[in-house]
């Protein structure tokens, strides 16, 4: 007689099979990653941060300088457990201090929305930046003339990225571009793109200081 096939025989090699598989992926994945950034940052002359998390080796940032600017790369979390989210920004540090703050964001839904609740933005005079553009600061005269027609080209030719998450700020002495993901070799070689445009907002932030 032939014995009947019992179907749960096969749950404890899917238990053992299913998460090693689930971690060679993530490890392999994590090592590309790694080596990725490995290489943007030696091309780049940039130094990593690394840590050790969960047995996977993991860049917390990468920094250098840029026209004799500190630049860096990095990730951060803001929120916890269903609600933690991640961003990832490249900065350039300015010397001038926080004589000057700002924060440009696209004109999308959330815009619209801190309008609502009380959020001011400026107006610079171009009809399509201003259609364009959610621009804050604390010194709207200042910042507005400052936003010549050469760095409005700049943010006009901004792709950002492909769910409107990124915005450019200047807080705590750092002018940064931070969107919604993860650091790796392909999201740095993207922001990379960003710094003309963050160091001409860093030689904004120096001249309003210095007034």
């Amino acid at each position: 007689m032939i014995a009947a096939f019992n179907p749960g025989l096969l749950v404890l090699p899917l238990v053992v099979i299913v998460p090693a598989l689930i971690f060679w992926l993530a490890r392999n994945q994590a090592r590309k990653n790694l080596e990725g950034l490995r290489a943007f940052a030696a091309q780049a002359g940039l130094r990593l941060t690394e840590k050790a998390v969960l047995g996977f080796t993991v860049v917390e940032s990468l920094e250098g300088q840029q026209q004799g600017r500190p630049v860096r790369y990095w990730s951060y979390a803001t929120g916890s457990g269903k609600s933690r989210t991640n961003w990832v920004a490249v900065g350039v540090t300015v010397s001038g201090g926080d004589a000057l703050q700002f924060d440009l964001t696209r004109q999308n839904f959330v815009s619209k929305v801190m309008e609502l609740f009380g959020a001011r933005e400026i107006q610079v005079g171009d009809p399509v930046f201003d259609a364009a553009w959610f621009v804050r600061t604390n010194q709207p005269e200042y910042f507005a003339a400052a936003l010549v027609p050469a760095i409005r080209a700049k943010f006009m030719a901004e792709a950002g990225d492909r769910r409107g998450t990124g915005s450019f700020k200047l807080e705590n002495g750092v002018v940064r571009y931070t969107e919604l993901g993860g650091l790796s070799a392909a999201t740095v070689e993207r922001l990379a793109a960003k710094l003309p445009l963050l160091l001409d907002l860093a030689d904004v932030a120096d001249v309003a200081a210095g007034r």
